[in-house]
């Protein structure tokens, strides 16, 4: 395999063109948005050519040219008809890329230049981030949920980004989804008094916030109605945007480090809430069997015989798991009821995308339900493999593997077979033409999931557009209104 050398200034250019617009004062149209080609990749549909007359067109039309703005219009549906074309007959049918936006994107075309730009790499699918950092993509004056908006200029109080950003991509043949994070609730979440019950905590009373440096992650108790609540109204506001599905991230619960990365005692598993214990200490009938329950997560310990009592009162849980039962049977029940609790969350999120005829898919790490040593597992006991299969499932498969590819292949491998009957979109990290902080050149790694899997498989992403181009969304990011 050639080694992969810089990046092609091709690809540099057309990078440092979508943030072109993002430097203009809000008011003024983008006069000077140029976006060069990028480099054929064999997947990309070659819809660069069209890039720099695209650009130009769009540049007058912002300048109040109306003859212009007809020609740009006519182009965009001219390519949106092109690009639908190429995926029917390029693998893969579906390229998805995963995108944050800003504020910056509400300048005059702002949003038409990052989508062209997108367009031109072949990408027909979007996944914007909707809900992250404790912050969503709703209007403010339109914001019905406890979070904040991720738009809170004053004078933008009604710009709905979010639709229009769906509104765009569509206009250019693209599907665009909404990507939320789960059960990551943010910061901002866990600075209200009034939710203080709703974080997940470890029988050492600790939260994420004390689990994991940073205090960026914030996870809540799956089994928490208040917090349940909150999720649903952010959901359905969402969802009234009609996009054209939902993507559920941080499925799980934190990664530790070092030790804290592997469970192995009833004290690391964050079910200590009073919704979580009392959610399984109420499928006991007995207050007899109530009490040993509850002393079992209160102490971590029981003799033999409350244990063995204790196992033979939730016998049909235990019938039900498909867990190894030879080192711990008790351990192998609080493990399962801290899964249930995020198969229980999905299973309500997903239910109510359906109710309004989209689809869901759950994005997660194909190792983030192992079991590590002989009774430990992975800290993010995410249970992916019990999600329902209707859903779409999105591996982020992001190994390193130096110059081989097999890492990557196992990551994705472990969800075909799991899942063999459901949708599988490998998410891939990098940018093109080049490596990236050791991943591969994106065209490398889809040539081997396509000789790989290519059978199999026939939809695939790429994370994220801020990885192809920091610069750029620095400035998206940073600028000034």
């Amino acid at each position: 395999m050639p080694k992969s050398g810089p990046m092609p200034a091709s690809l540099r250019r057309w990078l440092s063109g979508i943030a072109a617009i993002a430097c203009l004062p809000l008011q003024s149209p983008a006069v000077n948005a140029q976006i060069a080609p990028a480099p054929s990749t064999g997947y990309n549909c070659d819809l660069a050519l069209y890039s720099v007359p695209q650009a130009n067109l769009l540049a007058r039309s912002l300048q109040g040219d109306t003859v212009a703005d007809q020609q740009y219009r006519q182009l965009v549906r001219e390519l949106a008809m092109e690009l639908r074309n190429c995926r029917q007959q390029v693998w893969p049918r579906k390229m998805a890329i995963w995108v944050r936006l800003y504020s910056c994107d509400l300048r005059p075309g702002g949003l038409d230049s990052l989508f062209d730009g997108l367009q031109a790499l072949g990408y027909n699918e979007v996944f914007i981030e909707t809900f992250y950092d404790g912050r969503v993509l709703l209007p403010a004056a339109d914001n019905p949920t406890v979070w904040p908006s991720v738009v809170a200029e004053p004078g933008l109080e009604r710009v709905d980004l979010l639709a229009e950003a769906i509104r765009k991509g569509r206009e250019r043949g693209m599907s665009v989804y909404a990507w939320l994070f789960t059960l990551n609730y943010g910061y901002s979440y866990s600075q209200r008094s009034d939710r203080q019950d709703t974080l997940a905590r470890n029988g050492r009373s600790e939260s994420s916030l004390e689990i994991v440096s940073g205090g960026a992650q914030v996870f809540v108790d799956p089994f928490n109605p208040v917090a349940r609540q909150d999720y649903q109204t952010l959901l359905r506001s969402v969802l009234s945007r009609r996009p054209d599905g939902v993507l559920f991230d941080y499925v799980r619960y934190p990664r530790g480090t070092g030790a804290a990365s592997v469970m192995t005692k009833v004290a690391d598993l964050l079910i200590h809430t009073t919704a979580a214990r009392q959610a399984w200490i109420n499928q006991l009938n007995t207050p007899a069997g109530q009490a040993l329950l509850t002393e079992y997560l209160d102490t971590g310990r029981l003799s033999p015989s409350d244990r063995n009592q204790l196992v033979l009162l939730l016998g049909d849980r235990l019938k039900e798991l498909n867990l190894r039962q030879d080192v711990n049977p008790l351990w192998s029940l609080a493990v399962y009821h801290a899964w249930r609790g995020v198969v229980e969350f999905v299973d309500e999120a997903v239910g109510t995308v359906a109710q309004a005829g989209l689809p869901s898919g759950a994005v997660f790490f194909p190792f983030g339900n192992a079991r590590v040593g002989q009774q430990g597992w992975d800290s993010r006991m995410q249970p992916w493999d019990r999600f329902p299969n209707s859903m779409e499932y999105h591996p982020m498969s992001y190994a390193l593997c130096g110059d081989r590819h097999d890492c990557v292949m196992a990551e994705v491998q472990r969800v075909l077979e799991a899942k063999p009957n459901s949708i599988v979109q490998p998410a891939i990290a990098g940018t093109w033409g080049a490596n990236f902080n050791a991943h591969l050149p994106l065209e490398q790694r889809m040539a081997a999931l396509r000789s790989t899997f290519g059978d199999r498989i026939d939809r695939v992403s790429h994370f994220s557009l801020a990885w192809m181009d920091p610069q750029g969304e620095r400035q998206r990011q940073r600028c000034r209104l």
